[in-house]
């Protein structure tokens, strides 16, 4: 073969030498197809006329490609998903194999290396082509355009079948050839170029098609590839093989003729290319319900114009524990379907670093019946008593109360004009009232009447602020019943909200990502240690981490069904709303924290599945499982933290504060030291309502495991 055909290199012509090759270009064609002259009368004029607004081409090169943005877990090898406007990678030349590219002059223009912009001879048999279209259809059927020129028309110019515009194409791909060298133009073009089936650029075709990068390509399937770009629907090799194959055919003998490969190469290689078996070119999605949300994300903090060029997303997504968690959903909502149970829902977050480590959307992404699409974990749902744990928090907070102060639990009822009856009168879970109680175990315990009569105290303004500063983005009313779980939340919010309390008070943003590299490799976003904001006192966040890691504490209402195995340290707070319509549970240890939800996504009732009987079983087998092999993890203690008797009882509380003993509805003190964890037997000095008699709790049915 000519020396010549793919990596000769012509000397660059002079630019001021290029205007008479552009009135050749000009006067050739346009006396073939004779229409245009007579419109400006004359060549000169001719000239001027189709050059008028013609874009700079030194924009060529910077002009922007529409890429594909691939999404990682957090190694960066596994592709969670890709979406795209053009689903395009960009690679340097040097990244395709030297096959294809002679494949691909052999197929679009196998003069490159000898022309400068434009093929004369080429030109001429489409000028004849289109005198014969016009006198016998007066169509213009277009033709004879080399690769510079198809790049200047995809990157310039308008699909518009005129000869005024098939000129203006011959004008821009001389001035291009004046200014970029031909191996940045064929790169331009190799990554411009459509070759069906959604892959723009060689990269993503060759992934597309056969599984492996441009570079890697061989010659079956570098001609077979290199013959689509011409009519792509046509040349479908998924849809239509033999159409693929006799176009790769043709390749294959111009290549033959120019010496580019032997007859021999040629034939082995239409007969790979007729076993060959093709890859689905639908996008295959990993994680559907994260995937989904890091793209959403994408979306509302990257400039539009940088995600339409591309970008390489490594996420925080922990697979193997996302594969785990998703697994535990299926089997525990499986187990509960007798009591009308079909959906779960599952994050996990570091909350020292806020990276989301595992988030389940739902049972089934593709389980319509149950709406499996809706991502639950970022949908509004009630969280239940599970919003007790900020009530409580808002009340140490304050120094006026620790862990040790005492409140009555008995009947109580407020005005509430929403109610029937114009008053709201709360009952416990288990339906009793349980007199004196310390809020370490009215928090533990989960007791309403307490949990209300606190966030009177506190006052709910001050409840709903330190909620929102701990990342609840959701509107809360300011309502009573508040703290039992009256307002709607997200349950990624609640879990990083929880975070706070085992970070030391430090709120850190949830994320779903680590690194993110632009189309160029410059990196757009990295994930440092994060500082994170104050938003509650250290000291505050211990209390309640430290009530809500007290085993003993909650024997009364959850015995141990919420105790981690080995005895691990982790504190852990339920949730279940009226009607047993959502089951939540949300509990951590210093470097992780979890949420879970269980329940119907129409929000129907689920037959007596509370927190800890739906929910919390999820939440103890992820744990156990995602901490498996780990150190216990203590919660540290603050530094402004001590352990010392207050209202007769040894609890951490701020140094040198002095809380009040007592809250709520008359005035209760501790009449001896209880152990940790118990209700001391109380004394009023207020006359105390007598409790209302009420019916034995009914049993739930308890799921299996």
């Amino acid at each position: 073969m000519p020396r010549s055909i793919v990596h000769r290199r012509l000397h660059r012509p002079r630019r001021r030498s290029y205007r008479w090759l552009l009135l050749l270009a000009a006067a050739s064609f346009l006396s073939f197809v004779g229409c245009s002259v007579a419109v400006v009368g004359g060549v000169g004029t001719a000239y001027a006329y189709v050059t008028r607004g013609l874009p700079n081409p030194n924009d060529l090169a910077s002009r922007p490609l529409a890429q594909v943005t691939q999404i990682y877990d957090r190694t960066g090898q596994t592709l969670l998903y890709e979406f795209y406007e053009e689903r395009r990678i960009y690679i340097p030349l040097k990244d395709v194999s030297d096959v294809m590219i002679k494949s691909t002059l052999a197929a679009e223009d196998v003069n490159f290396y000898q022309h400068r912009g434009f093929d004369v001879a080429g030109l001429t048999r489409a000028a004849l082509n289109n005198l014969r279209a016009g006198a016998l259809t007066g169509g213009y059927v277009g033709g004879g355009s080399t690769i510079t020129q198809q790049l200047v028309k995809r990157m310039f110019l308008t699909d518009e079948q005129s000869a005024v515009r098939k000129v203006r194409e011959i004008v821009l791909a001389v001035q291009v050839e004046s200014v970029y060298p031909k191996e940045q133009i064929l790169e331009l073009y190799l990554n411009q170029v459509y070759y069906g089936n959604q892959a723009y650029g060689i990269e993503a075709a060759a992934l597309s098609y056969f599984g492996k990068h441009a570079r890697e390509l061989n010659l079956a399937e570098s001609s077979l590839l290199a013959g689509l770009v011409q009519l792509p629907s046509r040349y479908d090799p998924v849809v239509n093989p033999k159409a693929a194959l006799a176009r790769q055919s043709d390749v294959l003998d111009v290549m033959v003729r120019y010496e580019m490969v032997t007859e021999q190469e040629a034939d082995a290689a239409r007969e790979q290319a007729a076993a060959f078996t093709y890859r689905q070119s639908e996008t295959q999605i990993r994680v559907p319900h994260f995937a989904f949300f890091v793209k959403e994300q994408l979306q509302q903090r990257v400039n539009p114009e940088v995600l339409r060029n591309g970008l390489q997303v490594i996420t925080t997504l922990d697979l193997n524990m996302q594969d785990q968690a998703q697994d535990i959903v299926r089997r525990r909502v499986d187990s509960l379907k007798s009591q009308r149970v079909n959906n779960g829902s599952l994050v996990a977050i570091n909350p020292k670093t806020g990276e989301i480590l595992a988030m389940v959307g739902s049972y089934d992404y593709y389980n319509q019946a149950i709406d499996g699409q809706v991502n639950v974990a970022t949908a509004m749902r009630q969280p239940g008593s599970s919003f007790k744990a900020f009530t409580y928090a808002a009340a140490f907070a304050s120094k006026r109360w620790s862990p040790a102060s005492t409140v009555v639990d008995q009947a109580i009822s407020r005005p509430d004009q929403t109610s029937r009856t114009g008053r709201y009168v709360p009952v416990n879970y288990d339906g009793r009232f349980h007199g004196t109680v310390t809020l370490r175990s009215a928090l533990s315990n989960s007791y309403n009447i307490p949990a209300l009569l606190v966030q009177e105290a506190v006052g709910t303004k001050e409840v709903i602020a330190l909620a929102r500063r701990m990342g609840i983005t959701a509107d809360l009313p300011e309502v009573a019943s508040l703290t039992l779980g009256a307002g709607v939340v997200r349950l990624l919010d609640m879990t990083s909200a929880y975070g706070v309390f085992a970070n030391q008070g430090v709120r850190v943003e949830p994320s779903p990502f680590l690194k993110i590299t632009d189309s160029q490799g410059h990196t757009v976003y990295e994930l440092k240690e994060p500082k994170g904001e104050q938003v509650l006192p250290a000291e505050t966040a211990f209390q309640i981490a430290d009530v809500l890691a007290d085993n003993p504490a909650r024997r009364p209402m959850f015995g141990n069904v919420l105790d981690l195995a080995g005895n691990r340290t982790a504190a852990v707070k339920t949730g279940t709303t009226n009607d047993y319509k959502d089951s939540l549970t949300l509990g951590f240890t210093p470097s992780l924290v979890t949420g879970v939800w269980v329940g119907n996504t129409d929000n129907s009732a689920m037959l007596q599945v509370a927190g800890s009987l739906g929910a919390g079983y999820i939440w103890k087998e992820f744990m156990d499982t995602a901490l498996r092999g780990q150190p216990n993890e203590p919660f540290p203690v603050p530094q402004g933290v001590v352990r010392a008797r207050t209202c007769g009882l040894v609890e951490p509380i701020f140094s040198g504060s002095n809380p009040t003993c007592t809250i709520g509805i008359g005035t209760y003190t501790a009449s001896a030291a209880a152990p940790r964890g118990t209700a001391p037997a109380g004394s009023a000095t207020a006359a105390r309502p007598a409790a209302t008699p009420v019916p034995p709790r009914p049993t739930p049915v308890l799921p299996p495991g």
